[in-house]
């Protein structure tokens, strides 16, 4: 059974959650909240796994409660009349983002993806990458890789201000890091998603991701879906 915390402050919003989510035999309603104090009273008091969260709400919004969940942190999906927060819900790992009014089947897809996040194994420690030099070979952690780009033949490895080269095909390297958390974003670019800080609109869809380290790296918009996916699925 999923457990399961509704937020909002408009009593109408809860009973239509309520009224979609009985068709839902593994969800277990816990309980309502109509702002933040009483869900978070909520949470201290018991162990739930998903919150169905408005962001508008008297006092603090439902950004402010995902920012400071308390652990184990319950799944978040975001149920708002509101599209300007999407970019920073996923970048706190939400799960979904849902406009109101909601629509049961994009709610039923949402919850999908908690069934596969609750129930996903723990990721195996990823190997490191071989990069072979002229003294031999050097075993580069993939959790140390900022991004990946390419040069002529060579796939250029850049882990904080050092670049390796690699003989190796950026569509390749993609497949074999994907399980590690890395995401091609462009047709020559894979970037590790951990190393991301915040992403930037641009024109016709396309955007810019900022790295920690103040790196900038095109997002093309076709591969923006599979970026938005990715963040969302992280959690």
């Amino acid at each position: 059974m999923i457990r399961t915390l509704i937020v909002d402050d408009v009593p109408l919003a809860r009973d239509k959650l309520r009224h979609l989510l009985a068709v839902h035999a593994d969800i277990d309603i816990r309980g309502e909240a109509a702002d933040v104090e009483q869900a978070r009273h909520l949470l201290q008091h018991q162990t739930v796994d998903l919150l169905l969260l408005d962001i508008q709400m008297p006092g603090q919004d439902g950004m402010q409660l995902a920012q400071r969940l308390p652990a184990p942190a319950p799944l978040v999906i975001f149920t708002t009349a509101h599209a300007r927060h999407a970019v920073d819900s996923y970048a706190l790992g939400a799960v979904d983002y849902l406009l109101k009014p909601l629509d049961g089947m994009r709610l039923a897809l949402a919850l999908e993806r908690v069934r596969r996040q609750l129930v996903q194994p723990p990721p195996s420690t990823p190997q490191p990458l071989c990069i072979r030099n002229g003294a031999g070979i050097e075993y580069i952690p993939v959790g140390d890789i900022d991004y990946i780009d390419n040069a002529g033949h060579y796939a250029c490895v850049h882990v904080g201000r050092q670049v390796h080269l690699l003989r190796e095909s950026i569509g390749r390297l993609a497949q074999q890091l994907a399980p590690a958390g890395f995401l091609q974003v462009q047709r020559a670019v894979i970037v590790n998603l951990a190393r991301v800080r915040s992403l930037q609109h641009r024109r016709n869809g396309d955007a810019t991701l900022l790295l920690l380290d103040g790196t900038a790296l095109p997002l093309s918009r076709s591969h923006r879906d599979a970026f938005d996916q990715a963040i969302a699925q992280r959690g």
